[in-house]
């Protein structure tokens, strides 16, 4: 059918929503070039680094669940998926992880768009809402790195979609179990991709479920959509449920030492509880990290006012059902619903990182999930205001600015642009020939290579892991590093951090491309 054989079928709405998708598709294919673009190709961070060394380990041992320490602990899918891709196409893991998945990754927009079209029940509010969860820096980051967040998100935006949907489908058996059936397949993919997340969407379901149930006994005006939500949020909990036990018993050994890591959380909460302080800080490093409090604050500017605005927002809800009011759908039911389970969540996850568990950035995952239910929350809230033809003008002309700032600052945040940033994820050609250099010519001798896991990262994605006897040193020295990497921006970097570079005095150069150099401990003469 040709364009405009195809434009005569359609209706205005229509082409208006594939202009709008477009569009929305385009702005994400955008960010994702931007967030290879700037930094030649050359970008590298902790995920992105341990996951391409996953996908290495499973190509190679040709296992789903390898036993072994270079393994990722929570799950396959992504490795899978990355796995089949590359026998697929050619290409490298390095080329996948670097150049492609960011460009892939503008896909989201679809699961998103078709979640909020079936939460709210309007095009235009989807597309407001896909544009708003766009300008998250902190969700651009998650899904633009190497990691299996992406994969995450596209299986949990489905499934929510599907168990929606479902409730459509009642009067038609075989499209209801139709809609049954994927998403318990969705459930398992997330699950099966990183079985944290998918432990998440069950607490999620359960506590969409508990507040149904609640709902239910107490306010009448509720009762018909809570009826709903405790019949799908019941069977789907507790299906996902299995599927989790069914994982981490029978199919993924791998997990067991992250399911010991989460049994110790509730005795490390008691201890901070009893001893009344103490734990770990996990903010300690935030301001740190930037040029100045006041360049983090303006970047953090959007995850702010969703916050506070998407809260206000479910208050507002609250209290008006409260009174006698009634959701408009079951779908703004489901949203709030959706809201509240994972924001109890978030809440949690600031507990959980106290304790030091889970690497200690519980918080930063769950928001950049809880943005997924915020957006649709705040976008419904902007399409009930009705202003006046003056002041529409005025708003539309001050929003297209402000969506512009927030673009701006969304890519800059996500990329950890080094003119705001003290923790890049970019690296030099040079810092990855000297250390090539470094494995070649020294293996089995620790070495030190800068103030954090940058250029570690970067060898990782691009050529694999280090034997057991090979150690990159990071931040504070180890007594036992006879070797030091130095390269200018390393220098640049220990600056911006206040931090020393190792003592040089008794080292030769060894090494020198010219911008990176190797300094080596004098032996002592015998």
């Amino acid at each position: 059918m040709t364009f405009r054989a195809l434009r005569g079928v359609l209706s205005e709405g229509d082409r208006r929503t594939l202009v709008e998708l477009a569009a929305l598709l385009v702005m994400a294919l955008l960010a994702g070039a931007y967030f290879v673009l700037r930094p030649g190709g050359l970008w590298a961070e902790t995920d992105t680094g341990s996951m391409s060394q996953a996908i290495r380990v499973v190509t190679n041992n040709a296992e789903l669940a390898p036993q072994t320490v270079d393994a990722y602990y929570n799950g396959y899918g992504y490795q899978v998926v990355s796995m089949a891709i590359v026998a697929f196409t050619g290409l490298s893991i390095q080329a996948l992880q670097q150049d492609v998945f960011p460009l892939i990754s503008a896909l989201l927009v679809l699961p998103a768009w078709a979640l909020y079209r079936e939460l709210t029940g309007s095009a235009r509010i989807a597309t407001l809402a896909v544009l708003l969860l766009v300008l998250v820096p902190e969700y651009l980051f998650a899904v633009l790195r190497g990691s299996h967040e992406r994969l995450d998100r596209a299986f949990l935006l489905t499934a929510l979609w599907l168990l929606v949907r479902s409730v459509r489908s009642r009067d038609d058996p075989f499209m209801h179990r139709a809609h049954m059936a994927l998403v318990l397949l969705m459930s398992w993919g997330l699950i099966a991709t990183n079985a944290l997340f998918g432990m998440s969407l069950v607490v999620a379901l359960v506590s969409a479920l508990i507040l149904s149930w609640v709902a239910r006994r107490i306010r009448p005006n509720l009762r018909p959509f809570a009826t709903d939500s405790v019949r799908i949020f019941g069977w789907s909990s507790a299906a996902s449920a299995v599927l989790v036990v069914v994982f981490v018993v029978f199919i993924y050994p791998p997990i067991l030492p992250t399911l010991r890591e989460l049994g110790s959380i509730p005795a490390r909460l008691i201890n901070l509880i009893l001893t009344g302080g103490g734990g770990f800080d996990p903010y300690a490093g935030i301001l740190a990290a930037w040029v100045s409090p006041l360049a983090y604050l303006a970047l953090s500017m959007v995850d702010f006012i969703l916050l506070i605005s998407s809260a206000l927002v479910w208050l507002w809800f609250a209290v008006r059902w409260l009174r006698g009011g009634r959701p408009e759908s079951f779908g703004i039911w489901a949203l709030w619903l959706f809201y509240a389970a994972f924001a109890a969540q978030g809440a949690a996850s600031i507990a959980i990182d106290r304790t030091g568990s889970l690497a200690a950035n519980v918080q930063y995952r769950a928001f950049a999930v809880f943005a997924t239910v915020a957006a649709p929350m705040v976008a419904v809230a902007l399409s009930r205001w009705r202003p006046g033809p003056r002041i529409k003008k005025l708003a539309l002309t001050s929003a297209a600015i402000a969506v512009a700032a927030a673009s701006v600052g969304a890519l800059v945040k996500s990329t950890l642009d080094p003119n705001v940033s003290n923790k890049w994820i970019f690296y030099t050609a040079s810092e990855f020939e000297g250390l090539v250099w470094v494995q070649v010519h020294l293996p089995n001798t620790p070495t030190w290579i800068g103030p954090d896991d940058r250029l570690q990262a970067a060898y990782e994605i691009t050529i694999g892991g280090l034997s057991h006897s090979d150690v990159w040193d990071m931040d504070e020295p180890d007594r036992g590093t006879a070797s030091f990497l130095i390269s200018g921006e390393i220098r640049e970097q220990i600056t911006r951090l206040d931090e020393t570079l190792p003592d040089l005095e008794a080292t030769n150069i060894v090494y020198d491309n010219g911008d990176v150099q190797l300094y080596r401990l004098r032996q002592p003469a015998t």
